[in-house]
């Protein structure tokens, strides 16, 4: 099976996707490159990155879930935010990574064995903070924390590409239902506090779905926030996976019932959240 495949879309980033379809991004600089997230880890990720480039690696995860995480055994350094440590021992293990892949892959699964997927991480984490910048050679990287898919959850800004990673942390299908997850009214001040940064990027880069999406994606989850809040939300149901059984969920704005998670008004982005959790 043909674990990984990447394509170059820009000078210095390359799209690389897993069997399971999570995205990681390798970015080079004239001296050094950078992998951002790990995908579920199957399959050898280090060897593949290898192939594509020379040069000593830094890996950052943008968060501690299982689907971005959990290669992270594979190399030596490696940057996360302090409050998703303990997510990430929760995540990274071989249930989490074999049960994700199977649901995942449907019939593909069958094509894979537990050998293919890689061991759980022993080694400690490096601490990543919030205005951290990774100096690649011509190419500096920015961490920019962004609590609400998760406590630590943490973009990364490409100073000189004019392009951030958003990835979970706002895209066309935010989940902030998790228990890891902030309420929604605290992930609107994150958000707010993200627009800010507008002006430094042109272009956003997800880790599911499209791999680029417009800056506007930022203005319509602010809406998508406002209305929760406001109670204009259109409250649509959402089947929660097995491991959160008798969780309630709402989708903010109602979906097409078949094919991607897109809006039925056509808008941009979306968010799934907790009715629980709506103001911290």
């Amino acid at each position: 099976m043909e674990f990984f495949k990447a394509e170059k879309l820009t000078p210095t980033t390359t799209w690389i996707v897993d069997q399971t379809q999570v995205y990681c991004y390798l970015v080079e600089g004239r001296d050094r490159a950078a992998l951002i997230d790990t995908g579920t880890g199957l399959g050898n990720l280090k060897a593949f990155v290898s192939a594509l480039t020379p040069k000593p690696l830094t890996v950052i995860l943008t968060h501690g879930h299982g689907d971005h995480a959990s290669a992270a055994a594979l190399f030596d350094e490696v940057w996360l935010h302090p409050a998703d440590w303990e997510l990430v021992k929760a995540h990274d293990t071989m249930e989490m990574k074999t049960g994700y892949a199977r649901g995942i892959m449907g019939p593909d699964y069958a094509r894979v064995s537990e050998a293919d997927f890689v061991r759980p991480r022993t080694a400690p984490y490096l601490p990543l903070s919030h205005g951290q910048t990774f100096d690649l050679g011509g190419v500096t990287l920015e961490a920019v924390s962004l609590p609400g898919h998760t406590q630590g959850m943490t973009a990364i800004l490409n100073r000189e590409e004019r392009t951030i990673l958003l990835g979970d942390a706002c895209n066309i299908y935010v989940y902030l239902w998790l228990e890891e997850s902030t309420s929604v009214d605290e992930y609107r001040q994150n958000l707010l506090r993200l627009k800010k940064r507008e002006g430094d990027y042109d272009s956003i880069y997800l880790s599911h779905g499209p791999r680029v999406v417009e800056k506007a994606l930022v203005d319509s989850v602010i809406a998508v926030c406002d209305d929760i809040l406001a109670g204009k939300s259109d409250e649509a149901p959402f089947q929660v996976p097995p491991f959160a059984a008798g969780r309630t969920a709402f989708a903010a704005k109602a979906i097409r019932p078949d094919g991607p998670p897109q809006r039925l008004d056509g808008g941009l982005g979306n968010i799934v959240y907790n009715p629980d959790r709506i103001f911290s």
